[in-house]
Formats: structure tokens, C-alpha cells, sequence
């Protein structure tokens, strides 16, 4: 396992605002960056990163933690791999080659890969060689994708086992399964393989075309695993990531095909949902990268409609959507074959806004079909949250359909959009206490004077407040890793507001807890005495009871 002294150190060295501006575009808010969620779909930015304390947290889903939580969460890593990779990426020697808590699924798909690869390039995997040849694909040009063929006769089983993976492990990543004779049988035979990575370029899964166009079905993903969510990766987006950050714009294509021939020939700022329509996540994703996206779907009816699904998504995601269109019965990989990649290159260039678009392909013929057409557009930009974007959508459509503004509100039944307020999650005295307690540790010498763990009544808290007690230096992580999620999560939230607070006031509220304790206490002790008819204990707890709120009232004229 990793050494705790080399974690703090990885930890205190990385700049977690600049790791997250890897994958989502912060914007400086006071003390604190704001994003929209990377972790939930949302509509006003509720995310918050906290460059003083190494933090960040999400008042919409909760979810918070520092820069390797972060990594965790988003590149579904293990603890060591999230480690290890800010390690590196610092200069900073580890070994973590134990532990891994999916190892051995990211290891199965790695030999897996390694096998299709090799059976590609040997006489084995002459059809298909041949079959991409046919399509023009050249291999070479496409290294980074690391395409492979699966054989008909299999042998995937024998490698693999021979590499030293388990069959267990080929099951867990659903390459294999099992037969009612209990054989395993190979989820891919005869089919050109496309490896599926994450962002970080781990092999999650693969995506198969059969050779044999009877074969079905054609295209054929993994089954979905602990790494693997096809609804939530995009092929092709890791090799393109940084093409599509320096451009500011990504390119969606709809299958393997129209994104290899493209990328072969210098469109590489490309990326393609698995087979499917395109997710709420999938536009989500795409938005972290890119504030433009230019839709290069199928010139068919098909192609055309799933442009228009897409739309909707991925304006609700605020980005600048613009989509190109394609002659019919074609698609980008026919396209650029046949008619080459400059007049693609201008066909793209040549985009249309999806205002235009939806007015083409809808050809209305009467004024009711026009009616229905803006109808549908203005439902797309009534979902708009952001004010500016909304307005500047608002006034194109008005000068697009010759619509004055104010219809088109009234149309919506709304006069403006602006930005919700992030609710505060709801904290106890307590839970507040323990946070500032964590936040403001150069007074816990003052503090720990005047508290106790008894005089907290959440176990919770206790139990954090006692491990403080025994080191006062405690890495913030580890103290809270004791406590329940919701606790923790609370505790991220009250970390994350930019609140400036002095120790004049945090020692107030500290004495001002320990009084109300004390006086609970008495409190309690007055009330069972007055049960049992002792009138002198009382007498003696009510003077007890006028000296604590007599003290208070001194204490907090000096403070």
C-alpha cells in the first residue's frame, strides 16, 4: 500500500483547481471556483472547488472531497490508480501495484486488447484486414485506437489464461460468457474490435463490427461492468480531448466508421456516442471540453432525427450547437471517401445554427406546421438557464421567425431567467461547530481548553472531536473517513462557503456552545430533583444556573 506521508504530500503539492480545469471550465467566484456538476446533470452551477483548502463539493449531489476523491469520482479510478496518476503527474515515485479495487477487470481488458491487436496483425485476422481495407482504413494512421479483430474460432480464453488472467476476471468484464453445457463462450467472434477508453485511456470495454453483414447484430458493445457505462463515455474522446480543447469545438459523428475515416485524415477533434442515441451524460461530458459542437450525423431520415434529439441536449447543457448536413442516404464516412476531406472540411466549416436546421428540415408548407416548428424551438430555449444565453437565443429566434420578443416570452409564460442561488444544506450547531473546529485548527489549543467530547450529543461528532483530541494534526481525509456520509458531506459544505470568520467571534461561539451545554445539564439536574421534592438542590442548581448566564454575559462583553 501507498505510504500515508507520500499521500499528504501529493495532496499538499496538487493544484486542485488546475486538475479539475482538466475536465470542466471553472469560473472564480469570491475565494472558490464554480462549475456545473461534473457528478449530476444541472442547469445552474452548484459546484464548488476551494484552492485554499484543497476541496471541492457539490451542493446539488453532495459529493465532495479532495483532488484524489475528485479523480476517483470522475475517471471511476481506485484509490492507488487516482494516486499513482497525480503522483506522477507531480514527479513523485510510488508504488501501487496493490490494492486496486478493479484491477483485475482493467488487467483482463488490457491482455484482451493486446490479443485482438495481435490476431489483426497475424494471418488470423486477414478478413479483417481486408474488410478495413475496403473501407479505406488505414491502421497505421490509427495506432492510438488500437483496433483488432476478433477470430471466428476464438482463442481469447487460452490467451488470456496463458497471460495469467482468471477466467473469473474475463467474466467480470463480460468478454466471455457462460454456456448452459458450463462452457464459456466468447461475447466476440469474426468482429472487427474497437477498445473503448476512459479519459484517462484505461481500456473500460469494446465495441465489435461483424465481418459478415448477415452476422447479427452488426455492431455489438460490451455489457456494462463497474468500469464500463456506455450511456457515459464517448468513443473517441480520449484521443481527441485535446484537439477538441484547443479548437473550442467537438465534432459528433454516429459510429466507428464515420469517426476513423475522418480522424485518418486530420479531423480529429471527433467523438461518438456507443451505438446509441446520445445520453444526457454523454452531452454533459462533451460540454466540459467544448462550448461549440457541430452535429455531422447521417444524411438519412434516421441520422436526421437523432440530430434533432440531440439538439435539445446538448443546448440544455449551454452549449453553442451548430449541425452539418449531409446529402441524403450518405454518411460522413461515404462522404469523405467519395468526395474527399477539403469539401468536408468546408461542409463543416459551413455549419448551420440549429435555428436554420430545424426550419430545413421541418419545410413547413403552412402557417400551422411553421406554428408547431417554433413551438418545438421554443420549448429547446425555454430549458435555457443561464440569462445570457437565453436572451441571445431569445432575440435570435425573434429575428430568425420575424417574432416579436415578447411574444415569444408570453409563448413561454415566463419574463426572465436568472441564476437560483445554491441552497445551503441544512447543519446543526454541532455539525457547523466541528467544521470550523476542522477549518480554524491554529486555535485548537484555546479550544480543546474549553471542550470536552461529552459536551457533544451526535456520536458522530464525538467521536470526531476525540480523534482530533489525540492528534490535533490529523489530515482533514482520514478524520473524516470515521463519520457516516451524510455527516461528511455536511461537513464539505460548511468547509466550501466563503465565510470569513475571526477568532473573536469562533471563540464566542465555542463559549457560547459550552454554556448552553452546562446549562442543559443543570437544567436536567433541576428537573429531577423537582421530581423528587428536594428543594435544596434546587435552590442550589438554580444560583448555579444564574452564575453560568451571569458569566456569559461577562464573557461575551470582553470578547
Amino acid at each position: 500500500m501507498i505510504e500515508k506521508e507520500k499521500i499528504e504530500e501529493i495532496k499538499r503539492q496538487t493544484d486542485i483547481v488546475g486538475l479539475v480545469s482538466q475536465y470542466i471550465q471553472l469560473k472564480k467566484v469570491g475565494k472558490n471556483y464554480r462549475a456545473l456538476c461534473p457528478f449530476h446533470s444541472e442547469k445552474t452551477p452548484s459546484f464548488y472547488v476551494n484552492p485554499e483548502k484543497g476541496i471541492f463539493y457539490c451542493f446539488g449531489c453532495n459529493k465532495g472531497g479532495n483532488a484524489i476523491n475528485f479523480l476517483m469520482e470522475y475517471e471511476k479510478m481506485d484509490f492507488p490508480t487516482a494516486v499513482k496518476l497525480l503522483a506522477k503527474n507531480l514527479g513523485i515515485e510510488i508504488e501501487t501495484s496493490k490494492g486496486l479495487k478493479y484491477k483485475e477487470i482493467y488487467e483482463a481488458n488490457e491482455i484482451a486488447c493486446q490479443f485482438y491487436a495481435l490476431c489483426l496483425s497475424k494471418n488470423i485476422g486477414k478478413r479483417g484486414r481486408d474488410y478495413l481495407a475496403k473501407r479505406n482504413i488505414d491502421i497505421e494512421k490509427l495506432q492510438d485506437f488500437q483496433l483488432g479483430y476478433a477470430p471466428l474460432s476464438g482463442g481469447l480464453v487460452t490467451y488470456t489464461r496463458q497471460k495469467g488472467v482468471s477466467k473469473q476476471a474475463l467474466f467480470k468484464t463480460g468478454l466471455i460468457s457462460q454456456s448452459t453445457s458450463s462452457r464459456s463462450l466468447e461475447v466476440f467472434r469474426d468482429r472487427l474490435i474497437f477498445p473503448i477508453l476512459n479519459l484517462s485511456g484505461r481500456i473500460i470495454g469494446f465495441g465489435g463490427r461483424s465481418i459478415d453483414d448477415q452476422h447479427r447484430p452488426k455492431y455489438l458493445n460490451s455489457p456494462e461492468t463497474p468500469i464500463f457505462k456506455k450511456g457515459d463515455i464517448l468513443y473517441g474522446l480520449y484521443q481527441a480531448k485535446k484537439a477538441i480543447r484547443t479548437k473550442n469545438e467537438a465534432i459528433l459523428v454516429e459510429g466507428y466508421f464515420d469517426l476513423l475515416s475522418l480522424f485518418q485524415q486530420g479531423i480529429d477533434n471527433l467523438c461518438a456516442p456507443l451505438g446509441t442515441s446520445l445520453t444526457e451524460k454523454q452531452a454533459i461530458l462533451i460540454s466540459r471540453f467544448a462550448k461549440k459542437v457541430n452535429i455531422l450525423f447521417d444524411g438519412d431520415l434516421s441520422g436526421m432525427k437523432a440530430a434533432l434529439r440531440a439538439i435539445g441536449l446538448l443546448i440544455n447543457v449551454q452549449v453553442d450547437v451548430f449541425v452539418t448536413s449531409l446529402p441524403e442516404d450518405t454518411d460522413p464516412d461515404r462522404f469523405i471517401n467519395e468526395s474527399g476531406a477539403d469539401v468536408l472540411k468546408e461542409a463543416i466549416k459551413s455549419a448551420t445554427d440549429f435555428f436554420h436546421f430545424y426550419k430545413k428540415m421541418s419545410k413547413p408548407e403552412t402557417v400551422e406546421q411553421e406554428v408547431v416548428l417554433i413551438k418545438d424551438l421554443i420549448q429547446i430555449i425555454g430549458n435555457i438557464h443561464d440569462p445570457i444565453r437565453f436572451d441571445r437565443y431569445l432575440k435570435y429566434a425573434s429575428h430568425v421567425f420575424d417574432i416579436p420578443v415578447k411574444t415569444i416570452k408570453k409563448a413561454m409564460q415566463r419574463t426572465d431567467v436568472t441564476d437560483k442561488p445554491v441552497a445551503r444544506v441544512k447543519t446543526t450547531t454541532e455539525e457547523w461547530l466541528i467544521a470550523m473546529i476542522l477549518n480554524l485548527r491554529e486555535h485548537f489549543a484555546q479550544i480543546k481548553s474549553i471542550l470536552v467530547s461529552e459536551d457533544f450529543s451526535e456520536p458522530g461528532i464525538k467521536r470526531l472531536y476525540e480523534q482530533l483530541l489525540k492528534d490535533e494534526k490529523i489530515d482533514i481525509d482520514e478524520v473524516l473517513a470515521s463519520i457516516s456520509e451524510e455527516l461528511r458531506q455536511k461537513i464539505y459544505s460548511v468547509l466550501m462557503r466563503d465565510e470569513s470568520i475571526s477568532k473573536q467571534y469562533f471563540i464566542k461561539a465555542i463559549m457560547n456552545f459550552k454554556n448552553d451545554v452546562e446549562k442543559r445539564k443543570i437544567g436536567a439536574k433541576i428537573k429531577e430533583a423537582t421530581a423528587k421534592g428536594d428543594d435544596a438542590s434546587v435552590t442550589k442548581y438554580q444560583k448555579e444556573l444564574l452564575r453560568i448566564k451571569s458569566t456569559v454575559v461577562v464573557l461575551n462583553q470582553k470578547l
